[in-house]
């Protein structure tokens, strides 16, 4: 364990290892938060069937500011650090990137580490025909 500035949490061993993917966890995290999302990727694959294996939970947020606000806070609770290949959870720690609205709006694919496993937030997404789509093209 960890005492951290976010609260007590596991690094792993070598803190390069991701904490086991908890899905309920992040989903919890999101619903709580009331965050407008579309869940992407593996996660999403094999809830409709498929048997790709993931090891990360993709989320295509609504870019609202005001939800990207509420992304932030549940990546925060579950307390997100910045995933870089090849750095320890403590050496990204020392970077200078914010958990806020700010950053996930800026970044077009951000990757962080939770307590919960990786997590990817995405602002788009492509299409079979190669065309990336945002939240919104999706329709609710």
């Amino acid at each position: 364990m960890v005492d951290g500035p976010e609260g007590d949490h596991d690094e792993g061993e070598s803190g390069l290892q991701p904490p086991a993917l908890d899905l309920a966890r992040s989903l919890d995290a999101l619903d709580r938060h009331q965050v407008d999302y579309l869940l992407v990727g593996g996660v999403s694959a094999n809830a409709y069937g498929a048997s790709r294996r993931t090891a990360d939970f993709d989320c295509l947020p609504d870019p609202d500011r005001d939800n990207l606000r509420r992304v932030a806070a549940a990546l925060k609770e579950m307390h997100a650090r910045l995933r870089v290949e090849g750095l320890s959870d403590e050496e990204v720690r020392a970077l200078p990137v914010q958990v806020d609205e700010t950053t996930l709006a800026s970044m077009e694919l951000s990757t962080w580490r939770i307590d919960a496993g990786d997590f990817d937030v995405l602002t788009n997404i492509p299409g079979r025909d190669g065309i990336r789509r945002r939240y919104r093209d999706f329709g609710r």
